[in-house]
Order: C-alpha cells, then structure tokens, then sequence
C-alpha cells in the first residue's frame, strides 16, 4: 500500500470538513498530488501546510453544476467525496448536496476517465425512510452506482474525535446547562399483578468511529472497486453511556433527563429556526433508529489494527 499511492493524482471534494483534515494529512504522507475543491478558500487556504511543499492545491469551486465540477476533475487518478451537511437552510438542501451531487461527481468521473471513485455516506441510510437526511443521501449513493458502477461507497457510524461536532456539542451543553437530554420513548413493562411501569428509554444505540480509523480505512481500500462497507467502532453505546463518558472526563455532574420524542420534535422545532441548530426536526427522526452494523466492525477491524474507541479518545479532547 505504501508505493500505490505514489504518482497518483487525488481530487477530493469536502476535503475542509472534520474527516477532510485527517484524511488529507495522512495522504499527504504518500508522493501524491492532493486537490482540495472547495467554494469556501479562506476556510481551506491553511490545509497546504499539511504536506510538502506544492503536494496540496486548493480549488476554488463557486457551484456544483456539471460543468464546473467537470472541469475540476480533469486529470484526477482518485476522485473522493466527502461532501455532506448536518442542516438544510435557504442555501444548501439535502436533495442538491446528497443526492444530487454524487451522481454529477459520477458522471464526470466516468467521462474524464478517472480510475477509482470513493463516497461517504453514512450507515443506516438504506434502511431509514422516514429522515430525509438519510433519504438523500441512499439517493445519493444510487445516483452515483448508475453513473460510476465501480465507485466505492463508505458508510461510517458517527464519527468522533477532536473536533467532531457530536461528543464536542454535547460537552459544551453540560458547561451551560444543569441537565442532559436522552432522547428516546419510554417502554412499557409489566410487573407482578400485571402492573405497567414505564422504564425510561437510555437512548439510541450507537456504534461510534474514530475519524484517524476511519481516515486510515479509506486510504487502505483506496483501490477498492464496486463496494459497499458499512463501518463501526468496537463499542455498542447508548446515548446515556456517551453523554456518562462525555461528563466523567469533564469531571462534572448533570442530570440525565428522558425527552420522549414527541417532546424533542416540539423543541427541535424552535431550535431548527436558529441558524445553526443544535437540533432538527429531521435529526429527531434519526434518532429513532439505532445506529449500528453487525458488520461494521469486523470491516473495520479487517483493515485497522486496533481500532480505538470512544473511552479510549474522548479523555485526549474533552477536559
């Protein structure tokens, strides 16, 4: 794997996102040419500086139409997208960035004769219709299977580590909030003389990834063709159990409170109207799937010799 990336020519769209930064410095280790397409070039100018010299270049991307995402691609060996948005506003929708988009990288990919395509997605998304986050983003992965058949796609848990925007929120709600939202229903159990009880729901589960492993993971199946891998961390974690970590390494105290989901949409729908929201409508909907793969892990651990988990990385970025 050492020499199959020396020479190449690598395109990466998103590359100024959390995963971008760490999957650049590590391709920056390789003899290889990385452009960063961005419409955002303040914002990614400082990512040169993570390899030699001339090795990383800068595109400025000022929209996404075919001609200009064509003309980015010209003379690209690898093509990887990394584009995605957590929010839709006025300017960006969840149809245009995740569905749309793969399929016009595809297209130009195929014509301008690029050897390998790499896509993240996200894991679940095949089987959530009910979020239009993960709606568009399988729509997405379909658009670019049709237009680019041998395109690899990589479908990661969330993602975590120093400057991810999940653990990171959730630690700075704690500094200004006395409690923690679980969001999840409760259930109804029956004990003795068939006496219902309601046992407060701990969360949806979910399977959380280094954002180095999954960078690294990525980098080692760079030359894989027409694939689709679901990735996860080693640990199976409810809410509760992250947000416990989350305070155990802030070293203080909050109490955890059960938000059922009906309860979330309503707060949701006050808090989606601030521009950068801490919470969607359509997150909430996310949120009644759990996040997990039967075989994410063993993917990973295929590639990745000791994958680390969150109680391992959490304590190096969350004080």
């Amino acid at each position: 794997m050492s020499t199959s990336l020396n020479g190449k020519k690598i395109l990466i769209f998103g590359g100024s996102g959390f995963i971008g930064k760490y999957l650049i410095s590590r391709l920056s280790q390789f003899s290889c040419t990385i452009k960063v397409v961005s419409r955002n070039f303040k914002k990614v100018k400082k990512l040169r500086f993570l390899g030699n010299l001339g090795q990383i270049e800068i595109i400025k991307l000022n929209n996404f139409s075919e001609k200009s995402i064509s003309e980015k691609i010209i003379g690209s060996d690898i093509v990887i997208n990394l584009i995605g948005i957590l929010y839709e506003n006025k300017f960006q929708r969840f149809h245009n960035i995740h569905g749309e988009l793969p399929g016009i990288i595809g297209k130009a990919s195929k014509q301008k004769g690029v050897s390998h395509v790499i896509h993240v997605s996200a894991l679940g998304v095949e089987k959530n219709t009910q979020s239009h986050y993960a709606k568009s983003k399988f729509l997405g992965e379909k658009n670019l299977k049709s237009e680019f058949p041998d395109a690899c796609i990589i479908r990661p848990s969330v993602v975590f580590g120093k400057e991810d925007n999940f653990i990171n929120l959730f630690a700075k709600i704690s500094n200004l909030s006395p409690f923690l939202p679980i969001i999840g229903d409760p259930k109804i159990i029956f004990k003795k003389k068939f006496l219902p009880i309601l046992n407060f729901s701990e969360g949806t589960l979910f399977q959380p990834i280094y954002v180095g492993d999954l960078a690294e993971f990525i980098i080692k199946t760079i030359n894989h063709k027409s694939r689709i891998y679901n990735l996860a961390g080693p640990n199976i974690l409810n809410f509760k159990e992250i947000i416990k970590i989350i305070l155990k390494y802030k070293k203080v105290r909050r109490l955890c409170i059960p938000v059922p989901f009906f309860l979330a949409n309503l707060l949701a729908s006050l808090l989606e109207k601030f521009p950068h929201p801490i919470l969607t409508k359509d997150q909430v909907k996310l949120l009644k799937k759990d996040n997990i793969s039967k075989t994410g892990y063993s993917n990973l651990s295929k590639h990745i010799r000791n994958p680390k988990s969150l109680e391992v990385i959490v304590p190096t970025y969350i004080t």
